[in-house]
This record gives C-alpha cells, sequence and structure tokens, in this order.
C-alpha cells in the first residue's frame, strides 16, 4: 500500500534570513551567452539565445544567509511503497531530496545532508542535492528555495498524489507537479504541466535537475552518437562516447568543468540512468515532450572539489554530478510556447539492474542493455498511457491543501476577474493576498499603490504589460506626486533597457520623495550607461539615508570596489556599524582597500581570519578571494624585492573557485 504523510526532518541547516532590500538589478544573470558562431547543422534547429532573462526582477534576491549550521526541523512530505520512499521539500521548490530504494538499500540520489545555499541560482540562493525542478527561464529558477504551494489528491484507484504548483511572474505561466507512487511501482511518477494562459507567444523553459553520486566508475548512458557542448562561448557537436582521448561517459574521467546536451535522435526512446561498475543505479526517462537530456561534471580540478565540498558539509566531499531532462536539446535557449497552451508530460525516477559488462562495454551495447532493462520496468507506450489516463485527475481540485506559498497567484487571479478575463486554472488554490500584493491590488481597485514611507524597503515589485500600463493610468492622476509609483514604473522601464524614460522617471521618484531606493536603481543605470562617477555618488547618497542597511552596504562597496575607489570604500566601510563589517563581503572588499593604502598584514589578517575567509555568497564563477590571495601574494614579493609568477604558486584550497570551464582540451586535435 502507497502512504503519503507530512513529517519532520531535522537536518544542520543555516538561517536564510531576509531577503534583499533592493530590487534585483543589479546582477545580470547570464553569466556567460552563446555567440553568434556556431558549430552546428543546418538541421539541429536550436533556439539559441531565445528568452534570456537579465534580470530575476521582480522577485527579490535572497543573499542574506549565513554558513553557520544548527540543527533545524525542516517539513517533509513522503511518499513510500514497498520499492521506494520518496522525500520532498515543500519550502525549497518542491524538490526530490531523496529516493531511497529500499530493497538495495541505496539512495538512488545524492542527497545532501544539510541545507546549506549558494550563489547559484537566478535569486542568489541555490543547494545541491535531489532532484529541482527549474521553469521559466535558463537557471535554477525563483523558487528553488521558495514555498511551493503544496496540496494531496489522488487517482481514480484511490492512489494518492503529491501535487505542487505555483504561478511564475516573469513569465506570467503556472507550472504544477502531480507525484504518485503506485502500489507495487518500481518507479516514482510525475505528470507536470505548464500553462500559459495569456494570448502571447511565451519564451519556455523546463530542466528537471538530478544530483548523482559521482563516483568513479558510474557511467552515464543515453541512447545518443553525439551531444552539444560549448567551446569559447559557441555552440559545438562532439562525439559520444570518446572525444579526444576521453570517454565522457564517465563523469569523473571529465577533466574539467562542463555541460554535455545529449543529442537524442527524434525516434528514440527518451531516456538517462546513471549505474554504477556493478551494472546498478537511477534511471529517469518521460513521455516524448521533453526531449533534452543533459551532463554536468565539476570537473577533475581543486576549483570544482572546492565547489563540491562548499555546497556541502565540510566534513564531507559533496561529490556529485548532475543529469537532467528538458524540454530543448540544450540550456543555450528557450522554446515558444503559443497562447493558450498547455504543455503535459509523464516523468518517472527508479533504479535500473544492468548487466555490468555490457553497461561498461561498447558504447551500442550499453545504450542497447539500459534500454531493454527500462523496457521491462514500464514501456514508452505505457507511459504515454499514463499520461493521457491522469489527465482528468490533472485538471481536478486538490481534496486537501497542506501548504500554502505566496499570493501572486492570487492577486493575478484577482487581476483577470477586475479586468473581465478568464481565470487560470480555476481548480487551483492560490490561497490568499498578504501585505505583498496590497500596492497592486490597491492600483487595480483604486488607481494608486497607495501611500508608502521612503524610509522602508519597498515591500514588494512587479512587471509586465498589464501592470505597466495601471502604472502609466496611475502617474497621470492619483499618483501624480507619489514617489513609489514613480520608482516602480522606472524599474519596470528600466528592464526593458529604456534607459533615457527610466533615468526621468527614478529621478522623478527622486524629486518627489527621495529615496535609498530610487537613488540605487539610478546609480546602477548610470552603471550600465558607462557613467561610473556618477554611479559612486548616487550609491553614497543612497547609503547615507540608510547606513545600517546590508543589502545596501555590501552594495556600495561592491561599487567603490568595481571602480577602485579604495579611499572611500576605506572611509565608507570604517563608518559602518560593527554587524556589517562582520559580514564577510563586506570584509573582503575591504582588505583590497586596505592593500591599496600599503596595510598587507591587515589585508592578510581578513583572508586568513578563522582559518581561512568564507564567502557565503560566492558566486558561480566569481574568483574574488583567489584574486585577493594573488594581489596580497603579489604585494609581499614587491615589497621583498622578489619577482613574481602567479603561474607558478599554488594557491590554498579555501581561495580557489576555478573551474577552467573553457580547457584547450575540447578544441580538436588534428
Amino acid at each position: 500500500m502507497t502512504e503519503l504523510r507530512i513529517e519532520k526532518l531535522t537536518l544542520p541547516s543555516v538561517d536564510f534570513n531576509s531577503v534583499s532590500s533592493l530590487p534585483s538589478i543589479s546582477e545580470n544573470l547570464r553569466l556567460s551567452f552563446m555567440q553568434n558562431e556556431f558549430e552546428l547543422d543546418e538541421d539541429d534547429g536550436l533556439f539559441i539565445n531565445y528568452g534570456m532573462v537579465d534580470y530575476a526582477f521582480p522577485y527579490k534576491v535572497q543573499d542574506n544567509y549565513t554558513r553557520t549550521l544548527t540543527d533545524r526541523e525542516q517539513s517533509v512530505v513522503v511518499l513510500e511503497n514497498e520499492f521506494l520512499k520518496a522525500t520532498f521539500f515543500p519550502q525549497f521548490g518542491g524538490k526530490l531530496h531523496s529516493l531511497f530504494d529500499k530493497k538495495e538499500n541505496k539512495d538512488l540520489l545524492f542527497s545532501n545532508s544539510i541545507v546549506r545555499p549558494c550563489h547559484l541560482g537566478v535569486r542568489n540562493a541555490w543547494m545541491s542535492g535531489g532532484v529541482e525542478w527549474n521553469c521559466g527561464y535558463v537557471g535554477h529558477n525563483a523558487f528553488t528555495c521558495d514555498m511551493m504551494h503544496t496540496a494531496v489528491t489522488k487517482l481514480d484507484d484511490g492512489t494518492p498524489v503529491l501535487r505542487f504548483y505555483q504561478y511564475e511572474r516573469i513569465r506570467k505561466v503556472i507550472y504544477q507537479m502531480d507525484f504518485f507512487l503506485p502500489e507495487g511501482s518500481k518507479l516514482l511518477f510525475v505528470r507536470t504541466k505548464i500553462i500559459n494562459p495569456s494570448f502571447e507567444v511565451v519564451p519556455m523553459y523546463w530542466w528537471s535537475n538530478i544530483a548523482t553520486p559521482d563516483v568513479k566508475g558510474n557511467r552515464v548512458i543515453v541512447p545518443v552518437t553525439n551531444t552539444y557542448t560549448a567551446r569559447d562561448s559557441h555552440p559545438v557537436k562532439i562525439a559520444v562516447p570518446e572525444y579526444n582521448g576521453i570517454d565522457v561517459t564517465y563523469p569523473a574521467d571529465n577533466v574539467i568543468s562542463i555541460d554535455y546536451f545529449w543529442n537524442i535522435p527524434e525516434d528514440e526512446r527518451k531516456f538517462i540512468c546513471q549505474v554504477d561498475k556493478d551494472g546498478y543505479g537511477l534511471v529517469q526517462t518521460s513521455t516524448r515532450r521533453l526531449k533534452g537530456r543533459k551532463l554536468f561534471v565539476w570537473g577533475n580540478s581543486k576549483g570544482g572539489d572546492r565547489w563540491k565540498n562548499f555546497l556541502t558539509a565540510d566534513s564531507e566531499s559533496g561529490s556529485y554530478n548532475e543529469i537532467q531532462a528538458g524540454l530543448a536539446k540544450t540550456q543555450y535557449e528557450c522554446l515558444p510556447m503559443p497562447p493558450k497552451t498547455v504543455w503535459e508530460w509523464v516523468e518517472a525516477y527508479g533504479a535500473i539492474h544492468t548487466d555490468p559488462k555490457k553497461a561498461h562495454g561498447s558504447w551500442d551495447e550499453a545504450k542497447l542493455e539500459s534500454a531493454c532493462r527500462l523496457n521491462e520496468l514500464i514501456s514508452e507506450d505505457e507511459l504515454e498511457n499514463l499520461l493521457r489516463s491522469t489527465k482528468k485527475m490533472s485538471s481536478s481540485p486538490a481534496d486537501k491543501m497542506i501548504f500554502r506559498a505566496d499570493g501572486w497567484g492570487a492577486l493575478e487571479q484577482e487581476r483577470r476577474k477586475i479586468c473581465s478575463e478568464d481565470l487560470m486554472c480555476d481548480y487551483l488554490d492560490f490561497g490568499d493576498l498578504s501585505e505583498e500584493q496590497k500596492p497592486w491590488l490597491s492600483l487595480l481597485n483604486d488607481g494608486t499603490v497607495g501611500v508608502h514611507d521612503p524610509a522602508s524597503p519597498p515591500v514588494s515589485y512587479m512587471c509586465g504589460e498589464e501592470w505597466i500600463k495601471l502604472l502609466k493610468s496611475a502617474v497621470t492622476l492619483k499618483d501624480k506626486a507619489n514617489w513609489f509609483a514613480w520608482l516602480q514604473l522606472g524599474l519596470n522601464t528600466f528592464i526593458q533597457k529604456d534607459y533615457e524614460r527610466a533615468e526621468e522617471m527614478l529621478k522623478k521618484s527622486i524629486e518627489l520623495r527621495e529615496s535609498p531606493w530610487a537613488l540605487y536603481s539610478l546609480a546602477i543605470l548610470s552603471r550600465d550607461l558607462g557613467d561610473h562617477e556618477k554611479e559612486v555618488e548616487l550609491m553614497l547618497r543612497a547609503f547615507k539615508l540608510r547606513p545600517d542597511d546590508v543589502s545596501l552596504a555590501k552594495e556600495v562597496l561592491r561599487s567603490l570596489y568595481n571602480n577602485k575607489d579604495f579611499k572611500n570604500l576605506s572611509k565608507v566601510y570604517e563608518s559602518m556599524p560593527l554587524k556589517i563589517r562582520q559580514e564577510p563581503r563586506c570584509m573582503i572588499y575591504y582588505a583590497f582597500a586596505l592593500l591599496d593604502s600599503g596595510n598587507i598584514s591587515a589585508a592578510e589578517n581578513i583572508l586568513y581570519k578563522d582559518g581561512g575567509i568564507s564567502l557565503p555568497d560566492i558566486r558561480e564563477c566569481e574568483t574574488i578571494t583567489l584574486d585577493l590571495w594573488l594581489e596580497i601574494e603579489k604585494k609581499k614579493a614587491e615589497a621583498s624585492g622578489l619577482s613574481f609568477d602567479e603561474n607558478n604558486i599554488e594557491p590554498p584550497e579555501f581561495v580557489d573557485f576555478r573551474m577552467f570551464s573553457n580547457a584547450d582540451w575540447l578544441k580538436p586535435k588534428h
């Protein structure tokens, strides 16, 4: 018999603290993008660079977490039958934390033993481990560390179904996941659908991100002969399994941090598995909607190892890789989703047992063996039939709500009622409105965003043409002299890259009531236009209005650091409250200022604080700790009259996060 139950799981966890007080316009989400130089065939048909999103706006950034672990109770939902036990985190995007094979007494996933985020998500915070669900746009999505609406329903035969869903505010779509584990099933199923309720074509992205143990001898098997990857920031295809002397299907043998997007032919079954030396491991398969499959490895480098450990407990290596499944063939693209459309599919996850000699034999033999063993678990036709037979369930109201998330879906339903538009998924309960939605409900009903104190962080932000239209109307009537309305309109205009009009709107907000939020936004706009003197001036004005705001403190110091204004950086840092001066990121920036003034020993004390400074929110591909170490070593060498060659010295492990993602190994050998 299948059980669905709610439990408490005690794990060492960090304190996430509050979200940032600032609008999320400072950091571009695209760490890199694909250049227009392709090495692809004309029939590959990839939507390279289509649908890219630059900012997490209107979401607030989650960047005030620590690295200090204390035991905390986490709510989990468990689905369990005689073969599998699946454990989910509703508060972390519905993540499948663990998929335990009861017969083999093994977890099929890499299940992180702690809750410790780092800066890899679109809202900054992201955690390794388990299976996460990424909808909307490229990256670890907005809800990876946020609550999902969580409900319970059932199949026709009474099998319990766990439902997660959310309204996504950038793409303005709903995504819904219904999980079930029937009695006697060796597979966990998730029936997913994305609903585009608008009259517009929407760029759409989905990747199910599966963390698996990275163990020497493990092999990833996919029915392909080639794979897409990136060389010098443009997409290429390389051969599978072997390229330039390395069998890339063995994750632990890859020399660099790299993504492989397996090019599964249209007529092949869509699946991916990872098996150990004994032929045992995890298999994931789906109906045909999910065309893409991926392998990500951190690579055999000190930086890759550092990242894996940094995301897990200090006492653990945290060694894992990711196998993934997506709508498109690569993560360099989104797909155009037609108006008033629903895309739906079923995925299945479970244990696979293969003949190890065949699984680790020739590539053709390995593919055939894994396909045959998967077919014994479930055929492709059976999976497609399951998609059809559960359609009614997926569009029916849940029997019971377990957890409620934010009120943005409820606000959108209210907007649709007031504007006489069709409701979205009227079978889904989006809960009630909260304080965050009040300005926008007021804008809908009364034509004003209401009265707001400029000294307090804006309660929320919103984006989209429907809200811009309402804001434009408001600032010509009731909100003509409302700083908050002009700020909101200016931010929406900024993210549309209409910088001239955005500047006028933000200046208007400041003229009406000077606020740190409008000054900060205008500083970022000035930075993007290349006026760095104005950027620094505005940042300093903003900070002067709110000198105890940690989010603003980190941003003003970053601005001064980037502009090498170390004199002002020292002055501002030394004026800050002690609590902010103890923030690791603030200390790092100050260390550079100390070096600039010749105080090498004080900068070195910061770097080696508590055995080596640990930057909680270091960003993927960021090298600031390594840069500081190199600068210190360079200054020390100069002071001693010695030569300095950074290529001939070995940095300490705690500073080195380099992943060498564009190594010479990828270049063709002739």
